[in-house]
């Protein structure tokens, strides 16, 4: 039942699905998954103060709650409070969300200009899981910003074949600070991406100058 009403949400169907959710938690109050699920999908729909309403009732009938800590960590991300969601993150470093907790530091970490930090934690949450690609997108682009090609460019090698744009660009960036030629890479990230491989160039532009590197190659 629960996965129909995510289903639900997930096909935009948003108020219905909601509304079954505060139904599921009138059913049965002492259930923590079930306000969990309900302050998701707030923040999936930015309605950030009744989220944090939500979640200060919940957080308050079930404290130290890995869910609803894990959404208080979402939320605090969502409305830019990175300092706090860092607070909120750090306490799920263990457990079943470990990976998932990791890598939400380490973009928070990365939005508080901590590059050293943040691909820590991009790498934890990558060595947990070898297949995850955004861990290891996360940890390429930090280590590109670094100067650190090489390890950037293995990080990526296996998901080449993902037709991602994001992937596809930090690659191509990488393989050409490595000095290889990463221009199919770059082109097919903006065949793919138009408007994000702009964006993202003028990013790394910004972060190292590899654009100009690559031209004067």
């Amino acid at each position: 039942m629960a996965d129909k009403m995510i289903a639900q949400f997930n096909r935009g169907e948003h108020d219905a699905a909601i509304q079954e959710a505060v139904r599921r938690i009138d059913d049965k109050p002492t259930d923590p998954k079930r306000y969990a699920t309900l302050a998701t999908m707030l923040i999936g729909i930015k309605a950030y103060d009744e989220a944090s309403q939500l979640l200060l009732k919940a957080l308050g009938l079930f404290p130290g709650d890995v869910e609803l800590t894990y959404d208080a960590g979402l939320l605090a991300y969502a409305q830019e409070n990175f300092a706090l969601a860092v607070r909120y993150f750090q306490q799920l470093t263990q457990g079943a969300l470990a990976a998932d907790a990791q890598y939400m530091l380490a973009l928070s970490y990365q939005q508080l200009n901590q590059p050293a930090r943040a691909l820590a934690f991009a790498l934890t949450a990558h060595e947990a899981d070898l297949t995850r690609l955004d861990a290891a997108e996360l940890a390429a682009e930090l280590l590109l910003g670094l100067g650190v090609f090489e390890q950037a460019a293995a990080l990526l090698k296996p998901f080449r074949k993902v037709q991602d744009a994001k992937v596809l660009f930090t690659y191509g960036m990488a393989e050409s600070g490595a000095g290889r030629d990463g221009s199919r890479w770059l082109e097919a990230a903006e065949k793919l991406d138009p408007k994000g491989y702009k964006a993202q160039a003028g990013r790394v532009r910004d972060i190292a100058g590899f654009l100009k590197v690559q031209r004067n190659d």
